[in-house]
């Protein structure tokens, strides 16, 4: 089978064409790969399988315009590569000529080990391009198998001068988590009001070590610290924007955990990045900030947070920050800009001073490239320095003129509490519905307990002298019916204090009502609690309590 003669027009239309199909599917394969990769950052299976089969079929349709540039430059026809291909892929052996004293059917000694030094080149050349379509093919395998489960909610700890993180819930339940770079003493985990964004129950959790890539200071009190995984690769979990990890350490030989947003994109596989401010008494803060550096492996469970937005929530979105507050605000954009998401952003920012002022010179990028990203900002302190925008606090008038039609956008709220509630009470008053308002606060939890870490117990559980413990006639009892053990559970000590002092394992991260991680099951009796933002009404309906605020005067049998 011959290549049919062709004129010099025909060969530069054919080249024309195959060089044409080529640089289409190299560029399908580019959309192809940035969908696959924000399927796999929203969970969606669906839409990983497509993007891993276009892929495939693009990089087939480029094989085919080589064959046709080969057939073109070694005057063989495509049916012949082809048929070479296929035997090589098959191992079948390759048909030999009679050999006759003056060469092979008439051709020259010279010219036969001229065109079989050429042949062993291209079946290199073949042998290369094959493995590297098997590594292609074997990627996108694995970038196609997206884990089962959703994002789980996570948790952070209370420092008692640092800062925790607290979802409020309007009349819809509220999204995600906490921001990237405050300590996170006490994230949130309300449920998300678009089904994509719903975490996942804790048991989903990935735990694991991630191992510190690179530091980078932000300003001179945070800093920002990216995870990678250690033996290379992506990371091992996919997350939603927003989304937040949970560190553990021992410190002064006590375990403390806490949890800081994730603030790198979710788009991005590579790393995931939480920025983390020094807090006054912060003792996670501190640690990260004095005591780890790049190459250091740290300890973490991941995702949670509820607190997110993905684009497909709403057309338009109004981000509003204050301090720390801007991390996750700043993982949305992130993702948006990655997704080349066409909806509306704007951000308004409050700020003590210039030099506080978190991501400016980013921020300030990404406005000359989205032209969808509107930026306000203003300084609490702007005397004496080069600042020239708003100064004072985020007031009605500066929403307005930062958001044109606010009260008919999304918006989400991050930042200290009282700054929180006072922006809640301003978007009230200018027209905004609460169920339009997700939010998202830093700062002491209402109602909690000690911070984790905390593993003495000032006042132990009696022994008797079997072991067990002492039931008084005038306190109530509490059974954990997996572990199998009995307590005295005093009115003002929680199921997971309790839990602790007896050895029974409850896992946890906040102790401040609004993580989710202590979620456990209540089999018999009635608790109190006085915050339980991280549990939704079905989840109260099933039985389920978070142990750090379960309290009763009555007997409980929990599951634990």
């Amino acid at each position: 089978m011959e290549m049919p003669a062709l004129s010099a027009e025909q060969r530069r239309n054919l080249e024309s064409q195959a060089r044409s199909r080529i640089n289409s599917k190299i560029d399908g394969i580019s959309t192809a790969e940035m969908d696959l990769r924000h399927a796999i950052a929203a969970g969606d299976v669906a839409a990983a399988d497509g993007a891993a089969a276009r892929i495939r079929d693009s990089l087939n349709q480029v094989q085919s315009g080589v064959t046709v540039l080969r057939s073109l430059d070694e005057g063989a026809s495509p049916q012949q590569i082809a048929r070479t291909w296929f035997k090589a892929q098959m191992n079948l052996p390759v048909q030999t000529a009679a050999v006759s004293a003056d060469g092979v059917l008439g051709v020259s000694w010279f010219h036969v080990i001229t065109m079989g030094l050429l042949a062993i080149f291209s079946a290199g050349l073949l042998a290369v391009h094959v493995a590297r379509m098997r590594r292609a093919n074997a990627l996108v395998d694995r970038l196609s198998h997206v884990p089962g489960n959703s994002p789980a909610l996570s948790t952070a700890g209370v420092d008692i001068r640092s800062t925790t993180r607290m979802v409020d819930v309007p009349a819809v339940p509220a999204t995600r988590n906490a921001s990237r770079g405050q300590e996170k003493e006490a994230p949130a985990a309300s449920q998300a009001s678009a089904p994509s964004a719903r975490p996942a129950k804790p048991e989903g959790l990935w735990k694991g070590k991630l191992r510190v890539g690179a530091i980078f200071d932000e300003t001179p009190s945070v800093k920002t610290f990216r995870l990678q995984a250690p033996q290379g690769g992506p990371i091992p979990f996919a997350f939603l924007p927003g989304q937040f990890l949970t560190y553990s350490a021992e410190i002064d030989g006590k375990v403390v955990r806490r949890s800081y947003t994730i603030a790198s994109s979710a788009a991005q596989t590579a790393y995931v990045e939480t920025t983390i401010k020094k807090e006054d008494g912060g003792i996670f803060s501190a640690y990260l900030h004095a005591s780890i550096k790049e190459g250091d492996l740290l300890d973490v469970m991941a995702p949670s947070g509820a607190f997110t937005f993905t684009g497909k929530e709403a057309e338009s979105v109004v981000l509003i920050g204050g301090g720390v507050g801007i991390t996750p605000l700043m993982a949305a954009i992130r993702y948006l800009f990655d997704t080349a998401w066409p909806g509306q952003i704007y951000l308004v920012y409050g700020s003590q001073t210039t030099e506080q002022f978190i991501f400016r010179d980013e921020l300030e990028h990404l406005q000359r490239r989205m032209n969808n990203l509107h930026v306000a900002a203003t300084m609490a302190r702007a005397a004496g320095t080069a600042w020239m925008g708003s100064e004072g606090q985020i007031t009605a008038e500066f929403l307005q003129r930062s958001v044109p039609e606010l009260a008919k956008r999304r918006v989400h709220l991050c930042g200290p509490p009282g700054m929180m509630e006072a922006l809640k009470r301003t978007l009230r008053e200018i027209g905004v519905p609460p169920e339009q308002v997700k939010t998202e606060a830093f700062g002491p939890a209402f109602g909690a307990v000690p911070p984790p870490g905390r593993t003495i117990i000032e006042s132990p559980v009696p022994k008797n002298a079997e072991g067990g413990a002492v039931i008084g006639p005038a306190t109530a009892s509490i059974r954990f019916a997996k572990s199998g053990k009995l307590a005295p559970l005093p009115p003002d000590r929680s199921v997971l204090e309790v839990a602790e002092s007896i050895g029974v394992a409850i896992d946890y991260s906040c102790r401040a009502g609004t993580c989710g991680i202590c979620k456990t099951r209540l089999l018999e009796g009635k608790v109190t609690m006085e915050v339980q933002d991280a549990l939704t009404e079905e989840e109260k309906a099933d039985g389920l309590i978070l142990a750090c605020q379960a309290k009763s005067i009555g007997n409980l049998i929990v599951e634990a």
